[in-house]
């Protein structure tokens, strides 16, 4: 499919952006800073056309962005990364850790010199205060809850050493919390600016104290609703000890843009560098017209790179008939993945079942793979209008005169909603399960699918989950019992909409959580994989549907050093904290 790309957007585009870079000009606190040493980018996924809480900087307030927008490449920096193509992890304000015997604490060794951004040494106070803070604060404050399951105490035994005691064995909580990095936006605080503050409520912002205050090499100089403006800071810790020197962009920019078609008018005319994704017919067509646009792969259709996440079709498992397992597997039947793939994304995703990453597969899935096994028993990427038939009559329905199923007369209404950033599988899915004699519809696509599917407001939805970047257990968690909550309360989990509750698989996901992973057959670890893999496969509380590969586009018209297929050295998403990796990656081009 072509997509011509239209003038007038780009016309409002570049006039939105020329409004913004006058506005930063007439700050008299922020000096001009030229183009070609400024960093351009946007925030990630679908946007309203300002930027939001422009006054409210707390990195862990879960309807608060900025840690996943701005924060964790330019005022934050982590504890360690991990490269997600590799699984190297990558030390950073600490320089190692060690578990004991049993897993259940864990020693942080930090980097000697890191500083915060107002010259106050980083030291082990610091991580813990904000373990046991976000471990002590209400459900607002994001991870709180994982905190408190499984943070006991924090001993600080010299300013370098951080000793985390767990209530549990947690043989990956360092991992996933401390350096996993992908949607784990969990930074240290500085404890001399938060303490005593109220975790809910503080703001962390006031330019004129220098806040928000972090590690990180930029600074914070203006927050407005058209533009976030973070400059360079030349005492940075890093360069003073010697351990990476500065990096070349001297400004960070964020700016909004509300559409697909928007940011690819902005790639065409050298407005941004990166930021938001495109998708694949806006790629190809901006690629078109400015041969400075690249993406993960170098050719297509399969431009991008896997995000750790897939697109599933949700059921409300709390609300009737959408808990029966006999309509979820009529509804897997109705479903062609490839035809999905090929018209709603021109073949640049991978069609799955389950929603294990490819950053694992290699590991988890390869030849002989009892999962796999699991995954090729129950079958479910088999469209077959026969085994529709069959489970809708199992669940009690019967094709009306009009040849739509229905239960007693009235038949059963399926309405197809998904967020805009998934809006072009919703005309395909909608057709085949029409195709299949569903009464299906597309729903309009809005901003109330986010409250809906948190406070279970919905009987079906398309959204997406992100787990096993690593190993099995970071997806099967997630069917856990202890994120579902009553409809009408708000799950403190949005991948756990599904609400589904099974003790039996609790079980067997307690003991998993508790033991290293393992992909050795034989291990008790994927033993216990493989049972979880059956059950969650029996039931069906959700369909995986396909992998998601972002078309991650670049401009290097300004800036080269962009991860890449060729050069993997980091995942290349502006939303995970790694993306601070690729900031100290970048060079000049030397245009001006």
């Amino acid at each position: 499919m072509t997509i011509k790309l239209r003038k007038t957007p780009m016309g409002s585009a570049l006039a939105l952006f020329a409004g913004m870079m006058m506005a930063s000009t007439a700050m008299a606190q922020v000096q001009d800073i030229p183009r070609h040493e400024t960093l351009v980018l946007t925030p990630w996924g679908d946007q309203p056309a300002q930027l939001a809480n422009i006054e409210n900087w707390h990195p862990y307030i879960t309807s608060i962005t900025h840690q996943r927008d701005a924060m964790q490449f330019t005022v934050n920096e982590m504890l360690f990364y991990t490269n997600l193509n590799t699984g190297e992890l990558i030390p950073w304000q600490a320089e190692s850790f060690e578990y004991t015997d049993d897993f259940t604490s864990a020693t942080i060794r930090l980097r000697e010199g890191v500083e915060w951004s107002d010259g106050e040494a980083f030291t082990a106070e610091d991580v813990k205060f904000t373990l046991e803070a976000v471990a002590e604060a209400p459900p607002e404050v994001g991870v709180s809850s994982s905190y408190k399951e499984w943070v006991d105490s924090v001993d600080v035994t010299d300013p370098l050493t951080a000793v985390i005691n767990f209530k549990k064995p947690a043989p990956r909580f360092v991992r996933d919390f401390l350096a996993l990095g992908h949607e784990n936006h969990y930074p240290i605080l500085p404890s001399h600016i938060w303490q005593g503050q109220d975790m809910a409520t503080f703001t962390n912002y006031d330019i004129a104290k220098g806040w928000p205050v972090g590690t990180g090499a930029y600074k914070l100089v203006s927050s407005t609703n058209q533009q976030e403006i973070f400059d360079r800071r030349d005492d940075w810790w890093g360069a003073k000890t010697s351990f990476q020197d500065l990096p070349a962009p001297k400004r960070i920019v964020i700016v909004p843009v509300s559409s697909d078609d928007a940011m690819g008018q902005l790639h065409i005319a050298n407005q941004v560098d990166g930021g938001r994704q495109l998708l694949i017919g806006t790629f190809e067509a901006a690629r078109a017209q400015n041969d400075k646009l690249t993406s993960w792969n170098a050719e297509g259709p399969n431009w991008g790179a896997p995000d750790g996440c897939d697109y599933s079709l949700i059921f409300n498992n709390l609300k009737e008939p959408w808990n029966d397992v006999n309509l979820h597997r009529a509804v897997a039947h109705a479903i062609d993945r490839e035809e999905l793939n090929d018209i709603g994304y021109e073949g640049s995703q991978k069609p799955v079942t389950f929603a294990f990453s490819g950053y694992m597969a290699g590991t988890y899935l390869g030849e002989g793979s009892p999962l796999q096994a699991v995954l090729d028993k129950h079958a479910i990427d088999n469209p077959s209008m026969e085994l529709v038939d069959e489970y809708m009559g199992k669940a009690g329905y019967a094709r009306n005169g009009d040849g739509v199923w229905a239960k007693d007369g009235t038949p059963l209404e399926f309405n197809v909603r998904t967020p805009a950033f998934i809006q072009p599988i919703l005309a395909p899915l909608t057709q085949q399960l029409k195709e299949a004699g569903f009464d299906a519809r597309q729903a309009p696509v809005d901003d109330t699918w986010l409250p809906d599917i948190t406070n279970g407001n919905f009987d079906t939805m398309v959204f997406v989950h992100c787990g096993s970047l690593s190993e099995p257990l970071e997806t099967i968690k997630d069917f856990h019992s202890k994120f579902s909550r009553p409809l009408g309360t708000a799950i403190p989990y949005s991948i756990a909409g599904s609400r589904y509750s099974n003790p039996e698989l609790d079980s067997i996901i307690d003991r998993m959580e508790v033991v290293p992973a393992s992909p050795d057959p034989e291990s008790a670890y994927m033993k216990d994989a493989v049972a979880a893999l059956d059950i969650i496969m029996r039931d069906l509380p959700q369909i995986d549907l396909l992998e998601e590969f972002h078309v991650v586009t670049f401009n290097n018209t300004y800036w080269t050093g962009w991860p890449s297929a060729e050069d993997p050295y980091v995942a290349p998403y502006t939303p995970w904290e790694a993306f601070n990796l690729v900031i100290h990656n970048l060079q000049p081009t030397g245009v001006q």
